[in-house]
């Protein structure tokens, strides 16, 4: 039986419990002779036999009931394997275990792509075969001059066979224990890119749907290689925030982004605002411009765009270009902006340019050497004094928009308190949600929890006071757009609740282990719906 505790992804944190408790992800250590190993069918023929003969592999493939064991996949070339691990991984909730695959360079893309289980039989055979394995490369042992770790066998000088395989196991260890992090993604990033084939990998796997990751998190993203692109956050927020962005003014103008976040406390950005004024007041929308991100102002607080960290050069290769100025375009199409001003220099002009070209439409430029220098400030504020378009809220912009993006709910609310960005938002004397930073969402309360109820984002519980931690167990019906670290309503007869989701809805009904973290819990009036 598996208990899932926690999702990274498609990499989960859990407990396989047989007559003794294992924690995932596990390294099954052969030249140890675990238990565990008396609990695994592995079958009679490799996994990929199915590609050559089907009826032969469905008579001869494992058919073990607490475990996927998928063996012989080292054969495939990357693309192959990535279809492989998608397929087993999508098709159940069992521990997945790739038997014979894992090394120490591609244990963490493995167990990013949803495997639980590894073993050490490749650093085992390495070892005998007088290899010596480190997290990147294998070297012969002969030409190995000082040891390069700090295990039993680099300690003792021991290359011998089984010296060479301990000191492998090693090294596999504590890669494994490096890759369970929450910034698992950056971690898997910079890793592959030390190995063509994981490159490749990767980019396959990005490809696959990503319905389990999550939409928010506490992890700061870095944006430093070409693969940042295609995070699944990246692509998720780009598609969503232009779904729902719905601009009130008139105007447009277009700035380039900032290294602190949220861009607006920035010292860039407080030089503009300290001279322009508040330009939300004269129908003025803003628009970030970022690599890969396109920001607008009303979507800052949201992640990804409140955590990250990119190189900001000026410096744009041909395809950032492409890519930032498509997605642009799409923004800009959303509204009916009668003015678009640029106040960018360098690669985020030719960004704008590239999207003007796109669309057919003129831009007023404003910034010369720099956009916070005099002359460009005095010029940009000439632009906008000569413009004025009936104002709006900007911080109920954000409101609206924000939990558009986050709950596919249109609600009006009154007043806004707090110091931005902290913000607090209500309806009447009542707070119906706030700005949570860390993880760059709405954390609501139980008056706009209600609305949620059979609606979007719920979890139907049985009838039991909630407290710390709901599990799968008690859930009756969960809402299959929950993805983990999303914000949910949950509700029985009695109570009335607000937590964080720690598995997808479909995994509530499916699935065991822990399903939502209370955050918030009240009696429910049965009135209200």
């Amino acid at each position: 039986m598996f208990r899932q505790e926690r999702r990274l992804g498609f990499a989960r944190i859990g407990c396989i419990e047989l007559e003794g408790k294992y924690r995932t992800p596990l390294l099954i250590d052969y030249l140890e002779k675990p238990k565990i190993l008396e609990y695994i069918n592995f079958g009679k023929s490799p996994t990929v036999l199915e590609e050559i003969d089907k009826k032969r592999f469905e008579v001869l493939k494992s058919r073990d009931e607490n475990f996927i064991v998928a063996t012989g996949l080292s054969t495939l070339n990357p693309r192959k394997l990535v279809e492989y691990i998608y397929r087993l991984r999508t098709s159940t909730y069992k521990p997945l275990y790739t038997v014979a695959l894992a090394t120490p360079s591609n244990i963490p893309l493995l167990y990013y792509m949803g495997v639980d289980i590894f073993d050490n039989i490749l650093a085992i055979v390495k070892g005998y075969q007088g290899v010596y394995m480190t997290e990147f490369e294998e070297i012969d042992a002969e030409k190995v001059k000082e040891p390069m770790c700090c295990c039993p066998s680099c300690t003792n000088s021991d290359f011998s066979e089984e010296g060479l395989a301990k000191h492998n196991t090693f090294v596999m260890k504590k890669v494994l224990n490096m890759a369970v992090r929450e910034d698992l993604r950056n971690f898997v990033e910079a890793w592959v890119k030390f190995d063509p084939n994981l490159t490749a990998m990767l980019r396959f796997f990005d490809k696959l749907n990503q319905e389990c990751y999550p939409r928010f998190s506490r992890s700061k993203v870095v944006m430093t290689t070409e693969h940042s692109f295609t995070r699944p956050e990246v692509k998720y927020f780009l598609s969503r925030a232009v779904d729902c962005y719905e601009p009130m003014g008139k105007a447009l103008l277009i700035l380039p982004c900032s290294a602190k976040k949220p861009y607006s406390k920035s010292k860039s950005h407080t030089a503009i605002r300290r001279v322009i004024g508040e330009v939300w007041k004269k129908g003025v929308e803003e628009i970030i411009v970022s690599s890969p991100l396109v920001v607008p102002r009303v979507y800052e607080l949201t992640y990804p765009a409140v955590n990250y960290d990119v190189a900001v050069s000026g410096d744009w290769s041909r395809d950032e270009v492409e890519f930032v100025s498509e997605w642009l375009s799409r923004f800009i199409e959303k509204g009916n902006f009668e003015v678009v001003i640029g106040h960018v220099v360098g690669g985020y002009k030719e960004v704008v340019e590239r999207t003007a070209e796109r669309l057919g439409i003129d831009v007023i430029w404003t910034a010369e050497k720099d956009v916070t220098d005099p002359g460009s400030l005095r010029k940009l504020r000439e632009v906008i004094k000569s413009y004025e378009f009936d104002g709006y809220d900007l911080y109920k912009s954000m409101f609206d928009h924000m939990i558009r993006y986050q709950f596919g709910l249109n609600f009006e609310i009154e007043k806004v308190r707090g110091k931005y960005p902290n913000l607090e938002f209500y309806v009447g004397r009542e707070r119906f949600a706030r700005v949570d930073l860390n993880y760059g969402c709405l954390d609501i309360d139980l008056p706009l929890a209600k609305h949620l109820i059979k609606k979007a984002y719920y979890v139907e519980i049985d009838n039991f006071k909630p407290k710390g931690t709901i599990f799968a167990v008690g859930v009756k019906d969960a809402d299959d757009r929950i993805r983990p670290n999303d914000i949910v309503a949950f509700y029985n007869d009695q109570y009335l609740g607000v937590g964080r989701a720690l598995m997808c809805g479909k995994e509530m009904m499916e699935n065991e282990g822990k399903a939502v973290e209370v955050k918030k819990v009240g009696l429910r009036d049965l009135q209200d719906n």
